[in-house]
């Protein structure tokens, strides 16, 4: 993994280790609620899953779906009501309680069978006898950065696989976010702030993924599909007063609040925002790549 260091940015360095603790959960589940309502992700997801479901005939055909770190299920929603995917059955994991309640109500809303599993999926994981065991369509919906492992949990998820099944995982690219966040983690105390300690690895890119599996799993097929996308981040470049989720989108890249940072690490991030960002009708918009990965084996 690696880091782009502030001295090869010509960036300022704080003299003290930061001290601000990662988001809690329900500050995760909080600030994610903001960062989605903002951001142009879920269009070009959207455009990429139109594009998965057709190759694979996934209107036609009933599909048993997998979805792993579900989240809101805000994006399952979409998969179905806007995109059309024929779901039979979705299982559901999702550990974070706090989503929790709001996957129950988004799920309810597909009108098919569901299950929510609140475990964690790792290589201990399993799926209740009574339930379906294989599955046509197993999504990562930028839920990679909160696993120990996400190379060996999406090896994992193949074993799930039913037979032509097919595996799709959105990834951001590199630069925005995980720039802003592998900052903060080289100049905070590793004993208060470390990606371990973080409900996700915001460093974690599809590069990295892609290169593990192209390395260590030659049995897996991966094609990928990208796009740049922007989050609209205009009140906190303009800092404006009387917002009050004005950070929050900013909290939720760095996994910490930015408020309580130092003053000389908050002017880093900040530089390193607007320098990332382009002026789109008036308002400043903080520009990435999504990345679509659709393995099978």
């Amino acid at each position: 993994m690696t880091h782009t260091s502030s001295e090869e940015q010509n960036l300022p360095t704080p003299q003290q280790l930061e001290t601000t603790p990662p988001l809690t959960e329900e500050g995760y589940a909080r600030t994610f609620a903001v960062m989605a309502d903002v951001t142009s992700e879920y269009d070009v997801m959207s455009g990429i899953a139109d594009r998965f479901i057709s190759d694979n005939k996934f209107r036609e055909k009933p599909v048993k779906m997998l979805t792993v770190g579900a989240g809101r299920g805000k994006f399952e929603v979409q998969l179905v009501k806007e995109l059309g995917l024929n779901l039979e059955y979705v299982c559901a994991i999702e550990p974070n309680m706090e989503q929790v309640k709001h996957l129950e109500v988004s799920l309810k809303s597909l009108e098919v069978e569901y299950d929510i599993n609140t475990s964690f999926f790792d290589p201990q994981f399993r799926i209740e006898e009574e339930k379906p065991q294989k599955f046509d369509f197993i999504l990562f919906c930028h839920s990679l950065y909160g696993f120990d492992d996400p190379h060996g949990s999406v090896l994992h998820a193949t074993n799930f696989l039913a037979p032509g099944g097919k595996v799709l995982i959105f990834i951001q690219g590199g630069g925005a976010t995980a720039a802003i966040f592998s900052y903060l983690v080289e100049k905070s105390d590793p004993a208060i702030f470390s990606p371990k300690k973080c409900i996700g690895d915001h460093s974690l890119t599809a590069d990295e993924i892609i290169s593990q599996l192209s390395k260590n799993s030659e049995h897996v097929s991966i094609t990928t599909m990208s796009e740049r996308c922007y989050e609209d981040v205009d009140d906190f470049v303009r800092k404006k007063p009387n917002v009050p989720t004005r950070d929050y989108k900013i909290d939720f890249s760095l996994q910490a609040e930015y408020g309580k940072l130092s003053e000389e690490t908050r002017g880093v991030i900040f530089k390193m925002i607007v320098d990332n960002c382009d002026v789109v009708e008036g308002r400043y918009k903080w520009k990435h790549w999504c990345f679509g990965m659709v393995l099978s084996v």
